[in-house]
């Protein structure tokens, strides 16, 4: 749930990327983070490097601008899917206000993205969340590529409720910002409707 700071006139929403190893999570934050505004970005923390690919978490808090009058930052957080780290995943997850899930749309990622997704909904419900209420958006990433599976069939297995989804190359910054704005719009609609 959105945090209210009233002293500071701040609202703060906590958005969870989500997906299989390798989808391009960091990637959507390091392309978030490359393309908005200095005024914009509070600054990428990433942990931990010493890990290799899997780290512990990203975060990019980001602001938004105005609502009435409040300033609307959104923090942004990776999941690390290494069930190792699903322990740790409890703190991070109270008070989600939403999630992006990127799935890799390469062919081998299929099952992959079917468990990570299964995942993320069990988590979710885990910690109290109703996913079918929370502001979601799904990002088909790493279109680029020539082994890639026809959208329809991504939608098929990842997105039959249609909620808002964008195809996406995180590494080239291309639908990153458009899955973010499809994200503060779902947010914003659900704190001020």
């Amino acid at each position: 749930m959105a945090f209210t700071n009233f002293d500071t006139k701040e609202i703060n929403c906590k958005i969870i990327y989500f997906g299989p190893r390798g989808a391009g999570k960091t990637e959507n934050l390091r392309s978030i983070y490359k393309n908005s505004a200095d005024e914009l970005r509070s600054g990428l923390l990433e942990l931990d490097e010493s890990l290799g690919p899997t780290r512990f978490f990203d975060f990019l808090p980001i602001s938004m601008g105005q609502l009435r009058d409040f300033h609307l930052k959104l923090h942004l957080f990776t999941i690390p899917a290494n069930p190792l780290y699903e322990s740790v995943l409890s703190v991070i997850l109270k008070g989600v206000d939403g999630f992006v899930f990127v799935a890799d749309s390469r062919v081998e990622a299929m099952a992959d993205n079917v468990d990570a997704m299964s995942a993320a909904r069990r988590l979710l419900a885990e910690q109290g969340h109703n996913v079918s209420d929370m502001p979601r958006v799904i990002q088909y990433n790493k279109r680029d590529l020539n082994d890639v599976l026809p959208l329809e069939l991504l939608r098929q297995e990842l997105n039959p409720g249609q909620i808002p989804d964008q195809k996406a190359v995180a590494s080239q910054s291309i639908g990153t910002m458009e899955t973010l704005q499809a994200m503060a719009k779902l947010v914003l609609k659900k704190i001020a409707p």
